[in-house]
């Protein structure tokens, strides 16, 4: 602050006479500002240069975290952008201090959080076009940005614990209101007051001056040196005082000193302000007596809290297993100890709330231990019983002289744990060791099924439950091939002979019985029993039924069939095998129709609350049917038919078998380039063309050369039978192509040809004869195959087919006239007025034709293009 001389005209009197060394302050003269300046007080904060660059990249880093948690991917991309451009602007400060271990935490958590929505194909497919850009370019530059971090990275994964997620800041920092411009703290201002002289003789009198003016010196200090301005009448904070320029740390608060225990305190325990008293309420009071009927009462007690928001299920479980161990300790008897366990099976159950959400493997774990204690506990005491529909009023939990009976249904844990089984297995990654661990609980699961079937058998129950538990036996076992030898292949057969022929008798609801039925087939399907299989499918009438099922029946439906054609494909029954693999094939959505997965769709056919139904149908992994397999299986049945009536039919290309075949043809010629053929597809195109040529050896050794035969059961055997098909194809589409070449041939000749004997030769060319395919007939004392030049020419086969558009031009005019209200015996007006009966084409119409000629009148160019085609 400056010191001025200054003369005081407030007294009426100069000062010029008496000069005194006197201290006088003043306030420090700033420029004047306007009024909207000065009244602007807000506080700026003086920080060091390290400090300021680690607030941006705190501040940087918590945006990216909070864009990761809602996979905003371009926002996060932003956001790293940043980081980096700060971090290399901060090169100075982190010579001097280090790199921030936030800092390489943040950039390690990125690319994990990359690499994890890189792999998530189904969650990146919902990501709009911008994230997808982003995430593409983030990809790219954390990969790039993180090679000169690759020693600091490792060292986070050895130890992520001590890396914080934000940097620590100094809280030593100076704050300072806006009417001080000068980045000068007010503690360094010191007050150095200025000397001024004056002369000797007047000392009196300026003394008195001074003196008089002490009582007003307090209220002038703080007059402004500029006047009063609007910030001067405005109400200052505390942080704004003088007398505090810097922001102190808070003391610590100072903990009361510890109280000795006396012995007459003994008993009590100290707690401290702070701590919570845990208040549990006890599961009995103290002095109750425990009986049947007051757990009776606790359980009815924790049942009717069940499903209710904000309940703690976990806690629900561990009460029930406390009231089972209460039961064991106090004798209570075996019906009260039963029903304990059976209401912390429910209790489990409800642990999940979401019917959708899979339950955890632990509770999968508790609940099957569960379940086998109950049943042991009953096999044990085949006095008590459960029963599905009884009230639990007349319960008899004491009672020895009547039936000991519990209401409820052991039925039902069993269906609820099947049901949660395949939830588990479903929402697991099959190519993992937790699958094969869950998948080994099927045993344990089947074990329990036999034994809930073993206990309803012994108290006799009802038709209706015994056909519930049977086809949840089924469901078990119609998929599973007997592998080790035809014995147990025999036991597998009366076995489900047995269980379905039980609910075919019993049954009084058309979805048991139906499905009983399709898993039934399957089992004949699966172990190459054709002729069964196909009886009881045509018996059972499905195919005119199952459009009113229900869905998962439907599903059953259709891996049913498909494994019916597969049957049938290695037996060698190609027609039928086409036939019945033709449905699913065709559509181009056989991973919906056989719930194995959802197919990639170009269109946005389904929503997300479809997709979510449609995977809550998904079938377990290992039960699934391969796709490549049914597809190459498939393919191989219209090529064998399809090439061979390609060749009878060459100049009628409307008529197809399979336009899935034709598709992969026209695919085929469309590609520049043929190389040798890769991947199964090309395979069978390039088996295909050799067919065409009747060259049997390069079809079967490229058809066969693909290594998907070797998922088939009975391999060899069906490339032995595929082979002999091939030959015999083969030899069909050489007689229907190049037959109008020949006048006869020898069967010796074709037989070297194809490899096939005199009688196979003799067995193929008659049934094309007997099926009107082939104008021929043998020769027996020349054996030899006489061609009948019956077969028109291609110019005969053009004017047919002409003929037939012709007709059909003809009906289609007919038709739309008669829609108009034109009759056919109306007058038709020709270009010349004159008036004629009928139509040109109508059956009158060569009369007048014929009335015409006689009359020499001249036709026209379309009349008598028609005379000699019809």
């Amino acid at each position: 602050k400056a010191v001025v001389s200054t003369q005081s005209g407030h007294y009426g009197r100069a000062s010029s006479d008496s000069e005194a060394e006197t201290p006088v302050s003043r306030a420090p003269v700033r420029q004047y500002s306007s009024i909207l300046e000065e009244s602007d007080e807000e506080k700026r904060v003086v920080r060091s240069s390290k400090d300021k660059r680690f607030s941006e990249i705190n501040e940087t880093i918590k945006a990216i975290r909070n864009h990761k948690k809602i996979r905003d991917v371009a926002k996060v991309e932003e956001g790293f952008v940043a980081l980096c451009r700060i971090y290399s602007k901060s090169t100075g400060v982190l010579e001097k201090n280090g790199c921030p271990r936030a800092f390489i935490r943040c950039i390690a958590d990125l690319e994990l959080y990359v690499k994890e929505v890189w792999e998530d194909k189904e969650g990146r497919k919902k990501l709009n076009k911008m994230n997808s850009k982003a995430l593409a370019a983030l990809r790219q530059n954390v990969r790039k940005y993180n090679r000169d971090f690759v020693a600091d990275i490792e060292a986070y994964f050895k130890d992520p614990d001590s890396y914080e997620e934000v940097i620590e800041e100094d809280e030593d920092v100076e704050v300072k209101s806006d009417d001080d411009d000068d980045a000068v703290a007010p503690s360094k201002l010191a007050k150095k007051p200025r000397t001024v002289s004056k002369p000797a003789e007047d000392d009196d009198d300026s003394d008195d001056m001074w003196d008089d003016s002490e009582d007003e010196s307090s209220s002038d200090d703080d007059v402004p040196a500029i006047g009063y301005t609007a910030a001067y009448f405005l109400k200052k904070k505390d942080g704004d005082k003088k007398d505090k320029p810097d922001r102190k740390k808070k003391a610590p608060r100072q903990q009361a000193p510890k109280v000795s225990i006396s012995q007459e305190d003994e008993g009590w325990t100290t707690v401290s302000g702070t701590d919570k008293v845990a208040k549990e309420k006890p599961l009995f009071e103290e002095d109750a007596e425990i009986t049947v009927e007051l757990v009776n009462q606790k359980i009815a007690e924790l049942s009717s809290i069940r499903g209710r928001r904000g309940a703690n299920r976990q806690k629900n479980i561990e009460t029930f297993e406390l009231l089972s161990g209460v039961c064991v300790t106090e004798g209570l008897g075996i019906p009260i100890l039963a029903k304990c366990q059976y209401y912390t099976c429910l209790a489990i159950f409800d642990y999940n709330p979401n019917m959708a959400v899979c339950m955890k493997v632990e509770i999968w774990v508790q609940l099957i231990t569960t379940l086998d204690k109950l049943l042991t506990l009953l096999e044990e005491h085949r006095e008590v019983h459960f029963i599905e529909q009884m009230p639990e009023e007349e319960e008899n939990l004491e009672d020895d002289t009547r039936a000991l009976t519990v209401a409820g249904s052991i039925l039902v844990i069993l269906e609820r744990t099947d049901d949660e089984f395949t939830k588990l297995l479903r929402n697991l990654d099959p190519h993992g060791t937790e699958y094969v661990q869950r998948l080994s609980d099927e045993t344990k699961l089947c074990a329990l099924i036999l034994r809930v079937k073993a206990e309803l058998d012994h108290r006799r129950a009802s038709h209706e439950e015994m056909c519930r538990v049977y086809l949840r036996e089924i469901e078990h076992l119609y998929y599973k091939v007997d592998y080790k030898s035809v014995e147990i292949e025999e036991d597998s057969k009366d076995k489900m002979d047995k269980l379905c022929k039980y609910i075919y008798r019993y049954d009084t609801t058309d979805r048991i019985r139906t499905r009983a039925m399709l898993c039934h087939i399957y089992h004949h399907a699966l172990h190459n029993r054709w002729a069964q299989g196909r009886d009881l499918m045509l018996m059972s009438h499905l195919q005119q039924s199952i459009s009113h099922a229900d869905i998962p029946t439907k599903i059953l439906h259709n891996r049913t069939m498909v494994q019916l054609g597969l049957c049938a494909f290695r037996k060698g029954l190609i027609q039928h095998a086409h036939t019945t693999l033709n449905e699913i094939q065709s559509s181009q959505k056989s991973k919906e129709l056989l719930a194995q997965g959802l197919s990639t769709q170009r269109m946005s056919e389904r929503n997300l609350e479809q997709e979510k139904i449609e995977k809550q149908r998904q079938i377990p992994f290992h039960m699934h049917i391969n796709l490549e397999l049914l597809e190459y299986s498939y393919l191989t049945c219209a090529m064998l038919l399809e090439v061979p009536h390609m060749a009878a039919h060459q100049y009628d290309q409307r008529k197809k078998l399979s336009r899935t075949f034709h598709y992969q043809l026209r695919n085929a010629d469309k590609s520049p380039l043929v190389g040798p053929p890769d991947s199964m597809r090309e395979h069978l195109v390039a088996s295909a063309k050799a067919m065409m040529k009747a060259d049997w050896k390069t079809c079967a050794d490229t058809l066969l050369a693909h290594k998907i035969w070797g998922l088939m059961p009975n391999a060899e055997e069906v490339k032995a039978m595929l082979k002999q098909k091939i030959k015999e194809e083969s030899l069909r589409t050489y007689i229907f192509t190049y037959s109008a070449c020949y006048d006869s041939i020898s069967p010796l000749v074709l037989s070297k040809m194809f490899d096939l004997t005199n009688a196979q030769i003799h067995a193929t060319i008659s049934k094309m004869i007997l099926n009107d395919e082939l104008k021929a007939s043998w020769d027996k004392p020349t054996d030899l195959l006489m061609l009948h030049r019956a077969e028109s020419s291609k110019l005969q086969s053009l004017a047919k087919q002409t003929a037939d558009k012709l007709m059909y031009v003809m009906e289609n005019t007919e038709k739309m006239l008669d829609q108009r209200g034109m009759n056919i015996g109306t007058t038709f007006q020709n270009k010349s007025g004159s008036g004629q009966t009928g139509l040109p084409w109508q059956s009158s119409w060569s009369s007048n034709i014929y009335q015409h000629s006689n009359k020499k009148e001249k036709s026209t160019d379309c009349d008598s293009a028609l005379i000699p085609l019809l």
